[in-house]
Parts: structure tokens; sequence; C-alpha cells
């Protein structure tokens, strides 16, 4: 606590007359960082809700029933371990009437004649489905804090950036006044 108070004490506002002008500039750009990290609070909501959006209405996207022709393929590998393969073709129509036939994931060891749920893509092919609810949330939270963050790390960095630039006029105004001590102790 005591360091937040120092930190406090060293960035105010006040009539100082020791604080430098530098030192005013620093406090006020601490000030605008610390606004603008707190605006950028905004744009990351703005998008999460873009990520929610997107995710939530998938582009032509449509359900369908298609049926197995042939049996989900069993696979024998070695050391007598047995695996069920993932697809099997199948034959379905299209939200537009036209009967396609291609190969969809199935439910593992589904025999021929087994209606599957796909979901079909603007072209007619299965596509992947979309996101679940609790996905689309979970994605368009992570997308609004990591916009936050970036945000942050951007003007954090321009902040030091700053701070670095009256460092070093900082050093100069000291060079200069040690420069100007040692010549008034040399003059007679």
């Amino acid at each position: 606590m005591e360091r937040v108070a120092w930190w406090v004490r060293r960035h105010r506002f006040d009539g100082n007359p020791l604080r430098r002008r530098t030192d005013r500039l620093e406090s006020a750009g601490m000030l605008v960082a610390l606004l603008l990290v707190l605006l950028s609070v905004w744009p990351a909501v703005a998008a999460g809700r873009q990520a929610y959006a997107s995710g939530a209405q998938p582009a032509g996207r449509a359900r369908a029933t298609a049926t197995l022709l042939t049996d989900v393929p069993v696979v024998d590998l070695s050391f007598g371990v047995v695996v069920a393969g993932e697809s099997a073709t199948a034959r379905w129509t299209t939200p537009a009437g036209e009967r396609r036939t291609g190969p969809v994931r199935a439910p593992v060891l589904a025999k021929a004649g087994t209606p599957v749920p796909i979901w079909l893509g603007p072209d007619g092919w299965p596509a992947p489905a979309p996101p679940r609810p609790a996905e689309l949330r979970a994605s368009s939270v992570v997308t609004g804090i990591l916009v936050w963050i970036v945000a942050a790390v951007l003007v954090s960095t321009a902040f030091a950036g700053f701070g670095w630039l009256l460092d070093q006029r900082r050093h100069r105004a000291w060079d200069a006044a040690w420069a100007a001590h040692a010549d008034a102790r040399r003059a007679p």
C-alpha cells in the first residue's frame, strides 16, 4: 500500500515548485495512458460482440439428414487393436433439392441405412457444425480480453517510450547543470 501512496504522490498535480516541467509532462502522460486503457474497454467489448455475432450466424449452413450407404469401416491395427473409422459414404438432399453422395462423419460402428444428422455449407456439401453456445460465449469473451490486452500493451509501450524521452531530457538538463556548476567553480 505504501508503494501505491508513493506513486500517487509522485504523479499528482500540485503546485510544488520543485516539480520540473518533465515531471508534470510525465504525470499528464500517465493520466492520458490511464484514460486510453480505460477507453479501450469499449473496442474490446465491440470486438467480443462482433465475434459472437459472426459465430452465431454461420454463413449459409443448413441442417440435413444423410442416410449411410455403407457401414462405418473397422480398421484392424497391429497387436490386435481394432479401431472404428469416423466416416462413411452417405446420401443426402440439399436445401435446393439436389441429391448428393459423399463421405460424412458418422457414429462409430454405424450400419448402412442409419440416418445421420449433418450440417451443409452453402455449396451443399458437409460442413463443420456451428459452435455451441458455450463455445461461442467463451470465444467472444477471449476475443474481447485479447483486444483489451493488446490495447493496454500498446499504450504501456507508448508511455514507456515517452518516459524514456523524458528521462533523456532530464539527463541532458542534469549534465548542463553540472557543467554550469563546474564552470562557475573554475571562474576566478
